[in-house]
């Protein structure tokens, strides 16, 4: 179930004898309130580690902690404590960054936090690299100034995240909040984005064997076609319908 997934986001399987696609360079999640997307980004982390061993994956977590996406990759029978080990998976705690520096007069400001990135990046391999920020929007929040989160975050886009897209085989999933104080933001990461992932509720309500709904639009470079599926996260697989299928009705 994990590869419906992953193929619906346009991204190549480990291990699949088809046709690998071209992995997209910039893969955009979008996450209302309510769903969480965690699972999405520990399948991506742990297939990119998993298709090659020069392969690197780095992360920036700040909706969730560390230990919370080790888990994750563990609980997808990824070895995350030997990548953590031989540095192909590297994971900043952003939040441990935030609250650790309360204490010591650190980064405590939207501004230094994205600094942090840019330093991070700045020791990034030349290719095979996938690096993930979760989420964008909580850095236009740290700002003292209201109203200027978003021109932060977004001059911080133009001036650095895409200064690496032109290295080889490098490739980023940024992960939103599509509340609608961040529209501004998602439209223009929308503009820049060759996936756009969007995760929701379902639309009908809760339902006792969904916990939600994953409206995946799979974008052409006109940006036309899309599919829709429906997805329950397990102990260690995620479960997958197709809207409209045997036992699924009015989703």
């Amino acid at each position: 179930m994990v590869w419906d997934i992953l193929s619906v986001c346009g991204w190549p399987i480990a291990g699949s004898r088809e046709d690998v696609p071209i992995a997209p360079r910039i893969t955009l999640v979008e996450e209302q309130s309510g769903v969480d997307g965690s699972f999405l980004l520990a399948m991506l982390m742990t297939n990119h580690l998993k298709r090659s061993v020069s392969n690197r994956v780095l992360l920036f977590a700040a909706h969730h902690t560390a230990a919370h996406y080790t888990a994750a990759c563990q609980k997808l029978t990824f070895n995350t404590a030997s990548a953590l080990q031989s540095g192909h998976l590297r994971i900043v705690d952003m939040l441990a960054e935030l609250y650790g520096s309360v204490a010591t007069g650190g980064r405590t400001t939207g501004a230094e936090l994205l600094q942090l990135i840019s330093d991070r990046l700045a020791e990034v391999g030349p290719s095979n690299t996938l690096v993930i920020v979760d989420d964008l929007t909580f850095y236009s929040t740290m700002h003292p100034v209201v109203g200027s989160g978003e021109n932060a975050v977004i001059d911080f886009v133009e001036q650095q995240l895409l200064l690496h897209t032109t290295a080889p085989d490098c490739h980023f999933v940024l992960k939103v909040n599509v509340s609608e104080c961040y529209e501004r933001l998602c439209t223009f990461l929308r503009d820049l984005a060759d996936v756009i992932v969007e995760l929701g509720p379902l639309p009908s309500g809760s339902f006792h064997e969904l916990d939600e709904q994953s409206t995946l639009p799979l974008l052409s470079a006109l940006r036309e076609s899309s599919k829709t599926l429906l997805y329950k996260v397990h102990d260690r697989l995620v479960r997958t319908y197709v809207p409209g299928e045997v036992g699924i009705k009015n989703l």
